[in-house]
């Protein structure tokens, strides 16, 4: 425990976290297959409603029917995945946490153990990725509607008088505003997202609620955002490398190299993606949400000299237990 709980620079903390997984690999992975396997499951259920995704190569098939199918397909989709994803990573994220915790401070635990200590913050932390999605993609999500609203009026505007030259200087203007608003808005859910990186493992493992959990890691990331910018993005590509990689053989197959709308894949070859997806994320998911829990317990020893408090709770811990040892021994 003293070596674990020291001052990391970012290597070393990602040292640490590949050091944690080979050696707890199966704990990981088996606390990381839930999100995943439940995605899947909507995946395929969706495949065999909708069949797999294509543009018809004939302009004339573009019309109305395929448009409101599309649409409905997509609604469907964000639906299910955004509820897979907050139930998901809800648990998968807080038990995650919770082993890391155990097995950085050289302590063992199971995947039953993980999942059954984190179901009292279960809504809590549910209430807490909603809380923490909306502040990082709330400006960016806002971007586009405004954007496509633009769109939607613009047309409207010219035929009320402005005419041609009106239409293509708002189209400039809008344009122009927004691509600033998406870099902005870009820029701010990278910030976003480095700013509440440690929200999660502060509510699992200071039981604390979402508001206060929240500050904590504004708190904590203080003067760490770029490298935890560092350490997710590093574990993205890795996550999206071993991704790609697994769904290569069904994209050559549909002779194709990136899926697409436009990407004419069998059932079977869709259903093979969805499946190297599921492996995928659930190999290289874990990587991400260790690296942040050490982050967690690094910057808890640099600000709050967290292993002197370990070490003077054992210490008194000790102090108790030898009154007690010796007065069984007389008695």
């Amino acid at each position: 425990m003293d070596l674990a709980l020291r001052p990391m620079s970012t290597s070393q903390v990602l040292d640490r976290t590949f050091y944690l997984y080979r050696n707890n690999f199966v704990l990981f992975a088996g606390i990381a297959i839930v999100t995943p396997a439940l995605n899947l499951i909507a995946q395929m259920v969706q495949l065999k409603i909708f069949g797999p995704l294509t543009v018809p190569q004939d302009p004339a098939n573009l019309n109305q029917q395929f448009f409101s199918a599309f649409i409905v397909r997509i609604i469907v989709s964000v639906l299910v995945g955004s509820i897979i994803y907050l139930t998901g990573t809800a648990m998968a994220s807080s038990a995650t946490a919770y082993a890391v915790s155990m097995v950085h401070l050289g302590k063992t635990t199971t995947i039953a153990e993980s999942y059954s200590r984190v179901k009292s913050v279960f809504f809590r932390i549910v209430w807490l990725l909603t809380r923490i999605v909306v502040f990082t993609l709330g400006p960016l999500m806002l971007c586009y509607v405004l954007f496509f609203g633009l769109i939607f009026v613009m047309p409207r505007l010219a035929k009320g008088g402005g005419g041609q030259g009106t239409l293509i200087i708002g189209a400039i203007i809008g344009v122009l505003l927004g691509m600033v608003g998406f870099l902005g808005g870009l820029v701010w859910m990278f910030y976003a997202l480095c700013r509440y990186a440690l929200a999660v493992p502060a509510c699992t493992l200071e039981n604390m609620p979402a508001g206060k959990s929240m500050a904590r890691s504004r708190f904590l990331t203080r003067g760490v955002k770029w490298s935890i910018l560092g350490i997710v993005l590093l574990t993205w590509l890795m996550s999206f490398i071993l991704t790609y990689v697994l769904q290569l053989p069904a994209l050559l197959a549909g002779h194709s190299i990136v899926m697409t709308a436009r990407s004419h894949l069998s059932v079977a070859a869709t259903s093979w993606i969805y499946f190297a997806q599921f492996l995928g994320v659930t190999l290289s998911g874990p990587i991400t949400t260790i690296a942040l829990v050490l982050v967690y317990y690094d910057q808890r020893v640099r600000k709050e000299a967290f292993d002197l408090q370990l070490m003077m709770e054992a210490v008194g811990q000790q102090a108790q237990a030898q009154p007690a040892a010796a007065a069984s021994g007389i008695g």
